[in-house]
């Protein structure tokens, strides 16, 4: 699918669970592929200028290091992208939700160094852009159920974008990142 297919195809709000409003309310762009073009770009570019021990810092007791904002970034991505493959192709089956303070606690990010943790997302999101931008009209309008709430292939890819804004936003405000 050329990219310019991809224009005019912001979800509307029966297509996500109300919860996933505040991250899809936060990417203003009609082709949401470019918007993922210059994530990838921003978020590689932040990973590369930490140093390991900006990369360990929390802003609080209990709350995330950057290291693992990164990495969850990573499993989010994952497994929104696996959603959306999963209903894109017509599957029915009504995909499990995740819990993510498990996948973080349980994912040992802060063992991990910080270019493998880059190359890993920068390897992700170039793939997930590429399935993006294969699917048809008809493919990203498809719906499936995902975490007991339906839910369609655009307001996945936007539910992506509009996340990881959510946590450039906090790594700005909170971490001075």
């Amino acid at each position: 699918m050329p990219l310019s297919d991809w224009q005019d195809n912001q979800p509307n709000s029966d297509e996500y669970a109300d919860f996933y409003e505040g991250y899809i309310s936060l990417v203003k762009f009609e082709n949401i592929i470019p918007v993922l073009i210059q994530q990838e770009k921003k978020v590689t570019a932040l990973i590369h200028s930490l140093s390991p021990q900006q990369a360990n810092y929390s802003y609080a007791e209990g709350k995330w290091s950057i290291r693992q904002v990164v990495g969850h970034l990573i499993d989010t991505e994952r497994v929104m992208a696996y959603r959306a493959l999963c209903i894109s192709r017509g599957d029915q089956t009504s995909l499990p939700g995740f819990d993510q303070d498990e996948y973080v606690a349980n994912a040992r990010f802060e063992e991990r160094d910080l270019q493998n943790l880059a190359a890993e997302y920068d390897a992700l999101r170039n793939a997930n852009i590429s399935m993006f931008s294969s699917f048809s009209q008809e493919q990203i309008k498809r719906r499936g159920i995902a975490n007991e709430y339906p839910v369609s292939v655009r307001a996945l890819v936007y539910i992506i974008a509009g996340h990881e804004k959510h946590h450039l936003n906090v790594l700005k405000e909170k971490y001075d990142v």
